[in-house]
Parts: structure tokens; sequence; C-alpha cells
């Protein structure tokens, strides 16, 4: 269960288009949106230490000179307050320099 470890980078690579991309894996479903959001809000602080701090650089170096953005992976469909998470959660991220999308995955 990728998103209940909240200090592990779950993925990351260099996309197509060039940028670094951060994947977080949200394998969890909505039934306790607040308890879901809660994780999510950790696992994305996760994240932006790891970039902030600059272990980034040391953990993958191949992404160094790259612009670097935060992919959330869901697995379900969010409900509104989700997605009201998500709005809030790319103007945050956004305004660190750091480009934000989530997205949901078929199974």
């Amino acid at each position: 269960m990728a998103l209940a470890d909240l200090e592990k980078i779950d993925f990351i690579g260099i996309a197509p288009d060039g940028y670094c991309v951060l994947t977080i894996a949200d394998d969890l479903d909505w039934d306790d949106p607040g308890a879901h959001i809660a994780a999510l809000k950790a696992k994305l602080n996760t994240y932006l230490k790891f970039i902030r701090s600059g272990e980034i650089e040391r953990a993958y170096p191949a992404g160094k000179n790259n612009e670097l953005k935060i992919l959330i992976a869901l697995s379900d469909q969010p409900p509104p307050a989700g997605v009201e998470f998500f709005t809030n959660a790319e103007q945050n991220v956004t305004a660190l320099g750091i480009e934000f999308s989530w997205q949901v995955f078929d199974r």
C-alpha cells in the first residue's frame, strides 16, 4: 500500500517532456475522505521536503537539471472534497515552482 507508507518516495523518473516526475501512488479508496486527505497531505509534505532539502539531487542525480513535477496517480475517482484538496495543493505546489497534477488510472 503505497499511500500508507508516508515517508517513502513511490516513483521518480524523467518524462518524455523532460520533467523529473515524482509520483505518489494513491491506492486507497475514498470511504473516509478526511483520513484519505490527511494521508495525501502527509505524503505530499514528504515529497516537498525531499525536493526542498536537496535530497532529490543525491537520490536521483539524473533529474538534477530538470524541471520538477509531482503527480498523484489515483486508483479511484475522488469525491468533491478530494478535488478541492487537489485544487488547493496545485496552487501551493506551483507557487514553489514545482508543477503539480493528479490523474485517475484504470486498475
